[in-house]
């Protein structure tokens, strides 16, 4: 009876010593593919940040384009506004009525 008991503490400490084993490979290999999905994760995030700025820079780019093109529109204007002899001689006409009327 006592080597029976004695063998099945055997059966049961390699069987404790082999689950114990493939706990700590197991655990190995979780941390490894934790490494390559923080790994990854990281990779990810700098591409989307890349991908945002560069989003951001031609939105900019886009704006800045828009405005000097609203900018010379409204200088052209400008330029014919003072260059339109008869308007100025309208402006004319009217502020010196205004002022006589005062």
């Amino acid at each position: 009876m006592e080597n029976v008991i004695t063998r099945i503490v055997k059966i049961e400490k390699q069987g404790s010593e082999e689950v114990e084993k493939s706990e700590l490979e197991y655990r190995k290999k979780i941390d490894a593919h934790k490494g390559v999905l923080e790994e990854k994760k990281t990779r990810e995030c700098a591409l989307i940040i890349a991908a945002g700025n560069q989003r951001l820079e031609q939105a900019i780019t886009e704006a800045k384009k828009h405005l000097e093109a609203k900018r010379s529109e409204a200088i052209s204007d400008n330029k014919k506004l003072y260059q339109d002899s008869s308007l100025n001689e309208a402006i004319k006409e009217k502020l010196i009525s205004i002022l006589l009327t005062i």
